[in-house]
């Protein structure tokens, strides 16, 4: 920076001022008592006095030998040092008196040209590297100076040196390079890719020239040509990033994801750690949702930019999605290091410690989670499930889930139902029906109370032999909605799981079916009043169809044993039994079906077994 020119510049020509009496010395730890102007005219003065010494002491120098080499050396470090700390009108002035001292040291001239390039003085570098290029030939200078022309906005003469340079090495890429984005800012792109497609040829493994001819089509809006270009320089040289990038968002950019995928992974295998292109395969991945792929590329970009924490995350739900939990809670761990109050990663470790049946951990980790966040509504559902889940094997945990449960309620006012909803679904796994109708019972009144929970409510009523309650409810549905399939569908069942009124109960199935014949749980219906009627083949088709429409249902599934048990298929009817055993929710359901097993198995023994 310039205001610290001036100390810079007392350091180094500390010994060559001590002769200058007029030189007031300035103290550099009180820069304050200067405005920026008048520092920069003290750094002005100070160089003008420094120059002035130093061309008395290299005419001095050249009389002796040995002053001459010191000299030569004590400049050469002076000028080197200011060169690194970005003082280059400094370094000028030390080079400049250096080669007048050492004149044909090719090497410090070239530094001395630096140094004026750097502090902006072209003129003059141009009559050092003029000489310098004229005497050496040197690719090097040569592309300095061409450099140097075209700053000073002599572009003929910059793009002469560069057709010298070629005459001289037909290979020299910068020239070629230089010499078409010449052309093509005078707008002569037509030289210019002629240009660049003559050095192609001589280089046909260089796909540097063939990705200037793509970006000169680039900036003349002919898309498919630049197309062709950057496919002709990836082939070239596959290991080009410039061209791999160029020809990888121009595939992206047409939504030719699979095209992208392909010319990123021909040069990842030839440059696995080149981070702007793994960049692009990541995304092109996700984009893709090609999850399986994506991880091992986003594992190694994740080593190479272990502070990208938008990365980390996309790896953390990476690892989530291929279930490799522990790979996740890692990540995310570490995240969390680094952001201790993001409710997003607290949720994320929640989500995995739920995926991996730690309920205690998943439920630490939503609990974290601030009332603030637009997470805290779904961490506090979660949370209540999970201790749903956990009260079922640990009774001693049933006081805190009701207490949590209801201070939701009380919390939370538009999720009252889903809560009561849960700790219905609580209650009424314990085979405690009459708690479970109380929390559906004061939720009636709610605005989202849907159809879906009266039907739970009527089905709880069900539950306690309650049926003028239960049929209450649901006409009360079908007078809004007299074409409510399962409506219909919940009475002629309600019948039938009673064993009364079948004929009633079939034209209400009826109903149900012309309204959406398609509906499993209607066919289940449909092929249960068969069972009941004795009609077993028809009831097996029925169910059947059902099965097709629901494989899910424990209900259709056990439907399905009892008709094989009927027809004396027990090998069948075992493996629906075996297979609704699965999917049962609560201890009692599976109790229950345990014991039809035990059942079937006795009717399987041969009656000469049995009186044995």
């Amino acid at each position: 920076m310039k205001v610290f020119r001036l100390i810079l510049s007392s350091v180094l020509f500390g010994s060559f001022l001590t002769g200058c009496a007029h030189q007031k010395p300035v103290n550099s730890n009180d820069l304050s008592q200067f405005t920026p102007e008048q520092i920069e005219q003290l750094n002005r003065e100070a160089l003008l006095i420094a120059s002035k010494r130093l061309e008395e002491m290299v005419i001095q120098a050249r009389t002796n030998q040995s002053t001459l080499n010191y000299l030569a050396t004590d400049l050469f470090l002076k000028g080197n040092m200011s060169l690194l700390e970005g003082d280059y009108a400094t370094a000028a002035v030390l080079f400049k008196h250096l080669v007048t001292l050492v004149p044909d040291d090719e090497f410090l001239q070239r530094k001395y040209a630096i140094s004026l390039i750097r502090e902006g003085d072209l003129e003059n570098a141009v009559g050092v590297l003029e000489k310098l290029y004229k005497d050496t030939k040197d690719e090097r200078v040569g592309l300095i100076l061409a450099g140097v022309y075209t700053g000073l906005e002599k572009e003929d003469s910059a793009r002469k040196i560069y057709r010298q340079l070629l005459v001289l090495n037909p290979k020299n890429e910068d020239a070629c390079i230089f010499l078409g984005k010449s052309l093509a800012v005078s707008k002569e792109t037509s030289k210019a890719i002629s240009q660049l497609k003559t050095c192609a040829l001589k280089d046909k493994t260089n796909g540097m020239y063939d990705y200037y001819v793509g970006k000169i089509y680039m900036d003349m809006g002919k898309i498919p040509e630049a197309m062709e270009s950057f496919k002709t320089s990836n082939n070239r040289q596959p290991s080009l990033a410039q061209a791999t990038s160029a020809l990888g968002m121009l595939l992206e950019e047409r939504e030719d994801h699979d095209g992208a995928i392909k010319v990123y992974k021909k040069y990842l295998n030839l440059q696995p750690n080149d981070s702007t292109i793994l960049n692009r395969m990541v995304q092109v991945l996700f984009q893709k949702e090609k999850f399986d792929e994506v991880v091992t590329y986003a594992e190694r970009l994740s080593d190479l930019e272990p502070e990208n924490l938008n990365l980390k995350v996309k790896l953390g739900i990476l690892y989530t999605d291929s279930k490799k939990y522990p790979e996740a809670v890692s990540i995310f761990k570490d995240l969390l290091a680094a952001a201790p109050k993001s409710d997003k990663i607290l949720y994320y470790l929640g989500v995995i410690h739920q995926e991996m049946n730690d309920l205690q951990n998943s439920i630490e980790y939503f609990n974290q989670i601030p009332s603030s966040s637009g997470l805290y509504t779904d961490s506090s559902v979660q949370m209540a499930n999970m201790l749903s889940t956990l009260a079922q094997s640990q009774s001693e945990i049933e006081g805190k889930f009701i207490k949590f449960v209801n201070s939701k309620i009380d919390e939370l006012k538009d999720m009252r139902v889903e809560f009561s909803v849960i700790k219905a679904g609580y209650y009424e796994g314990e085979g405690k029906y009459k708690e479970a109708m109380e929390a559906m019972m004061v939720i009636q009144d709610e605005k989202n109370f849907s159809n879906q929970h009266k039907y739970y409510l009527a089905n709880l009523y069900e539950k306690e032999k309650r049926y003028e309650e239960s049929t209450a409810l649901v006409m009360g549905i079908l007078e809004k909605e007299p074409k409510n399939a399962h409506a219909w569908n919940f009475l002629g069942y309600s019948l039938l799981v009673r064993g009364v009124e079948l004929d009633k109960a079939y034209d209400y199935i009826q109903k149900a079916l012309k309204i959406n014949p398609d509906d499993g749980y209607i066919r289940d219906s449909l092929g249960w009043y068969y069972f009941k009627k004795g009609q077993t083949s028809k009831a097996l088709k029925e169910l059947e169809l059902a099965f097709k429409k629901v494989p899910d249902d424990v209900e259709i599934i056990k439907h399905l044993a009892f008709v094989h048990r009927e027809l004396k298929n027990y090998k069948r009817a075992k493996i629906y039994f075996e297979s609704a055993l699965k999917l049962v929710r609560y201890q009692f359901e599976r109790q229950e079906i345990l014991g039809f097993m035990t059942e079937l198995e006795v009717e399987r023994i041969p009656a000469s077994e049995k009186l044995d």
